[in-house]
């Protein structure tokens, strides 16, 4: 006897979701993973080997694509603007939160990079990046050079890429350009669904909110890490008269400031269970209901011209690396300690390669 089963479009979807979800809690809450105290890292054995295949496949991937002309970023690849402003420390902290940066009531020069992370047209789908390097920062560096302080944001709370060794297989489908073969995995569809969510259509890069997605140490102790967040607190209303075209989010970024400067709020979330907020998965969005962010600075941009020929070929040169901090706000979990080398050389092949094609 031959018993057929007919699945709805709601009961396959509602499979579909539960994979998902199984999936993403198979990533999240490991065996081992209950004996993790907070701030505690479990670096993987092969990291080393992943980072050196990483920065390889870049290399590679880049040079592909950009076959001649300039060789442009990995990953946030179209500038939207390059700003200088200003970050304020907030008053009276408390004591736990008044750490490295946000250790005095100051004021910090700043200079601001927002991307989209591979649309070249603005109107289409896609994640957003809010680059952030302070200067005037006092201590010595853990990487680059002393006196600032980078921060690397997105407009998703969560990164597709659990651990180092999924964003490595992820680089290696979009250098043979099948991205698609790297989320039709089963143990990738955890990542299909922050593709799906994550990537949206947007009026304003000033209007959205950034996170960090991966977490730092907040002060010298490793008891204590947090993640960031960058909140609009701008006082803009999106009904400008700019009309969407491939670089219409830069149009509407300079008419806002025309009228009014662009704030933000930066916030940082603190660790409160290592299980449920863990270190080692960066697909885990750390949840604000069990630790709501707290505001600890200020992001000011004033009017000024960004669009001009040599402020985009400057923007272009500018090169951000969590790594470029100091110990305070030490980079931790697996995608964060691949980062330090993978940054540092490819900023360091694209520079030269472009140089070599005299383009600098």
């Amino acid at each position: 006897m031959k018993i057929k089963i007919k699945l709805s479009g709601l009961a396959v979807t509602t499979t579909l979701m539960l994979i998902i979800a199984v999936t993403m809690s198979l990533f999240s809450c490991g065996a081992d993973e209950k004996a993790l105290q907070l701030g505690a890292e479990r670096a993987a054995n092969n990291e080393a080997d992943v980072t050196e295949g990483m920065i390889g496949a870049i290399k590679a991937a880049s040079l592909k694509k950009y076959p001649s002309g300039l060789i442009k970023r990995f990953n946030q690849s179209k500038t939207l603007g390059c700003f200088e402003a200003s970050m304020t420390v907030a008053k009276n902290l408390p004591d736990e939160l008044r750490q490295g940066i946000f250790s005095k009531e100051t004021t910090y020069s700043a200079k601001i990079r927002f991307s989209n992370a591979t649309k070249q047209d603005d109107t289409k789908k896609d994640f957003r990046g809010m680059s952030i390097k302070l200067s005037g920062i006092e201590g010595p560096s853990i990487w680059g050079e002393d006196g600032e302080q980078d921060f690397t944001l997105n407009s998703y709370p969560a990164l597709f890429a659990a651990n180092p060794d999924d964003f490595l297989e992820f680089i290696g489908a979009t250098g043979d350009d099948k991205r698609w073969r790297y989320f039709i995995r089963p143990s990738h569809f955890y990542s299909l669904k922050i593709a799906l969510k994550g990537r949206e259509k947007i009026n304003n890069p000033f209007a959205i909110r950034y996170w960090s997605t991966t977490p730092y140490r907040l002060g010298l102790g490793k008891g204590k890490a947090v993640k960031y967040s960058a909140q609009s607190c701008s006082n803009f209303s999106e009904n400008v008269n700019v009309k969407k075209s491939e670089s219409f989010l830069s149009e509407v970024m300079a008419e806002q400031l025309k009228r009014t400067s662009a704030c933000f709020e930066f916030m940082v979330q603190i660790q409160k269970d290592p299980n449920t907020m863990p270190i080692e998965n960066a697909a885990v969005i750390w949840d604000e209901e069990q630790s709501p962010f707290i505001k600890v600075a200020e992001i000011t941009i004033e009017d000024q011209n960004f669009t001009s020929t040599e402020e985009l070929k400057a923007c272009e040169s500018i090169s951000f690396n969590p790594w470029q901090s100091i110990e305070e706000h030490r980079p931790i979990g697996g995608i964060n300690r691949v980062r330090r080398a993978v940054y540092s050389e490819i900023a360091d092949f694209r520079r030269d390669e472009n140089a070599r094609r005299g383009l600098r």
